[in-house]
């Protein structure tokens, strides 16, 4: 990965950030937009060796995210969060596709029952409030366990951004359909930093797990012969 790559989407989130944290309602909506174009930057400009053969699959779901994040501006008010939950659910799908196609080692029990916990008392909590809306809320649910398992199976780097993904996530439908658990002030703060923190690990875990032979952060699968980094050290 090369630092300068980075630069775009550090620059974008800061605004956004600090936007919020002032209340400039207009530069936090414009930057809100660009925030996965500039992160999709640093899978563009990376060298074809180093993207991983996951790319495309990320590049899609940060398309998909984009439209998640922009969508929902220009829709009527009653249909902003279908649009939302529409975009990121697409996204999850695709980031669920993207960490299957490289090789991966197992996420650790405890993590798993950690968020097969998380999960249960997320929907427990939101579902009987969602209405109509119920079935999309369980799905998508499902969707946000299923990301943050298979991320975490990719080392820490992985399990640390599904951890912020459930938490980003997990605090917007709090905040649709239970406002009075999450009425505190910074909560859009939160939601925003802990969502760029999640997508940002998951692009890293796709430039860092090169190909299925050679992974990063564990040992490869008993059985799999690692091919020759052609002189690059893994990073």
């Amino acid at each position: 990965m090369r630092v300068l790559s980075w630069a775009p989407v550090t620059v974008v989130t800061a605004v956004h950030l600090i936007a919020l944290l002032t209340g400039s309602d207009a530069v936090a909506a414009w930057s809100q937009v660009l925030l996965m174009p500039a992160l999709a930057v640093v899978l563009l400009v990376s060298p074809p060796g180093d993207r991983g053969p996951a790319w495309p699959w990320a590049l899609a779901a940060l398309a998909a995210s984009w439209v998640g994040d922009s969508l929902p501006k220009v829709m009527p008010e009653d249909a902003q969060f279908l649009a939302m939950i529409g975009g990121f659910a697409v996204a999850q799908v695709l980031w669920i596709v993207a960490f299957t196609r490289v090789d991966r080692g197992r996420s650790p029990f405890a993590w798993t029952l950690l968020l097969v916990v998380v999960a249960a008392a997320l929907l427990a909590v939101t579902v009987p409030e969602a209405g109509m809306l119920a079935p999309a809320v369980v799905v998508y649910g499902l969707l946000l366990l299923a990301v943050a398992w298979l991320a975490s199976s990719h080392g820490w780097v992985g399990a640390l951004g599904g951890a912020l993904f459930v938490l980003s996530d997990g605090l917007i439908a709090l905040g649709a359909f239970r406002p009075d658990l999450v009425d505190w002030a910074g909560r859009d703060l939160v939601v925003m930093a802990t969502y760029v923190g999640a997508q940002a690990l998951f692009v890293a875990v796709i430039l860092l797990t090169r190909s299925p032979e050679l992974t990063w952060g564990r040992a490869p699968r008993r059985g799999t012969r690692v091919r020759s980094p052609r002189g690059r050290h893994p990073r």
